[in-house]
């Protein structure tokens, strides 16, 4: 049972290391900088001091002696005594190739110039000053290694935490199995039906005239539902059709469910929301009348519960190396600047969203409607009439989203009923 986020937490006490060893060293060189400072000029001083009386006239052997003295000075590179006139007349110390600053003042005598002094003092590298800090950063390494080992301690879950987590995952896993289940058997009860309705099309007469496609009427007063997939890397595009077509069924299958569960919550008959696109690469649409009651927060709540869904979905797929993509949804009006109707204009929308994201496009009312659970936010960029006037869901109220889990553990748990019918049927 490891600590949550390890690496991310190892990552930041790295990171806070380096800057700690960072500041240290630029403390020690500013510390440093001061004191050499200091030392320069009053070394300076009391050179000029003690060699005032030599230069005047120029006693070169003293003066010699005098600058070896100063430079016993561990932090003394060179020192440089001349006469009024720039001639050297004395030189001192033991790395004259040693960079470091160099500090100078002219010695007077009765105002009257007699001399220079340069000291040059030793500026300590990046190197020496991490040799003389060693003892403090170790201190700090081991501080930060401490730190770790303690959030391994501290943040490392519980054997009841641990436990609650596995069996939890076990349970969503069973779930998902319990779905795929119930679309195998789905699948076979419509192969079946089919098997039985043939005999009955080959004894009906050749002059029936044959029933009219049932297709959904899209008028200017319909409120849509977009679902896409989100699926920056193409992946649609290299999947084989026995994986994706019984992906996009159980996608399918989620949307059903969604559908009847916010039907029933808004007092709204399933057979209301019509499916314009069933789930495909394109994604899927569904359409509803504006004008029934509470219409735009049932769709909004559907977007919402098959976001919850397919999240349940893309989490348990990744752990087990299946193809998923993650799902982005949006609600429309019809565009008439656009000329759009309202899935034309929905598919556009979501179409400038990423993953988990979704959007709105609907008349003020309903957009104060929706305010009242939902938080909205502008959508960033407007490029045109569309995304100008629409909206983002930024969150929820607490209600709201307790009903949302509630309705989603529903779905995930309500195919039990499902499975036990289809094997009645099969015995038949």
């Amino acid at each position: 049972m490891n600590a949550p986020r390890q690496g991310l937490f190892a990552s930041l006490l790295i990171v806070s290391f380096a800057l700690h060893t960072f500041l240290l060293v630029m403390a020690t060189t500013h510390q440093s900088n001061e004191n050499r400072a200091s030392q320069g000029q009053l070394m300076t001083t009391q050179l000029v001091t003690d060699s005032l009386s030599e230069l005047e006239p120029a006693n070169t052997v003293s003066l010699a002696l005098l600058a070896n003295r100063y430079a016993t000075n561990p932090s003394v590179a060179s020192i440089r005594i001349l006469n009024a006139q720039g001639q050297l007349l004395a030189t001192g110390g033991l790395a004259k190739t040693r960079e470091g600053e160099t500090f100078v003042r002219e010695a007077l005598q009765n105002e009257k110039k007699v001399g220079r002094i340069e000291i040059t003092l030793i500026q300590p590298s990046i190197g020496e000053i991490l040799r003389t800090q060693w003892l403090a950063i170790l201190v700090s390494l081991l501080i930060h290694g401490l730190l770790w080992l303690a959030y391994r301690a501290i943040a490392r879950p519980s054997r009841s935490e641990y436990l609650a987590r596995i069996n939890n995952e076990a349970r969503l896993k069973h779930e998902i199995q319990q779905l795929t289940q119930a679309l195998e058997q789905e699948k076979y009860q419509a192969m079946l039906m089919m098997t039985q309705a043939q005999p009955a099309v080959k004894n009906a007469p050749s002059s029936k005239p044959q029933p009219e496609t049932n297709t959904p009427e899209i008028t200017a007063d319909n409120l849509a539902l977009n679902i896409q997939f989100y699926d920056p890397k193409q992946l649609l595009e290299s999947v084989n059709q026995s994986v994706s077509v019984p992906y996009f069924n159980l996608c399918q299958i989620f949307l059903n469910k969604s559908i009847e569960r916010c039907a029933q919550q808004y007092h709204l008959n399933s057979k209301d929301f019509q499916v314009v696109h069933a789930f495909s690469a394109e994604g899927a649409s569904i359409t509803v009348d504006a004008s029934r009651p509470q219409a735009a927060e049932c769709l909004v709540m559907i977007g919402a519960l098959f976001q919850l869904l397919a999240e349940v979905l893309y989490k348990r797929y990744r752990e087990e190396k299946r193809f998923v993509l993650q799902t982005r949804s949006a609600i429309s009006t019809a565009v008439e600047a656009m000329q759009l109707d309202a899935v034309q204009a929905a598919e556009r929308l979501a179409g400038h969203l990423i993953a988990k994201e979704s959007a709105l496009h609907l008349n003020n009312q309903q957009l104060k409607t929706i305010s009242e659970n939902y938080q909205l936010v502008a959508m960033p960029n407007p490029s045109n009439v569309l995304t100008r006037h629409a909206f983002m869901l930024n969150g929820m109220d607490s209600e709201r989203a307790e009903q949302l889990q509630h309705f989603r553990t529903e779905i995930l748990k309500g195919k039990k009923h499902n499975t036990q019918e289809a094997s009645l049927l099969s015995a038949t």
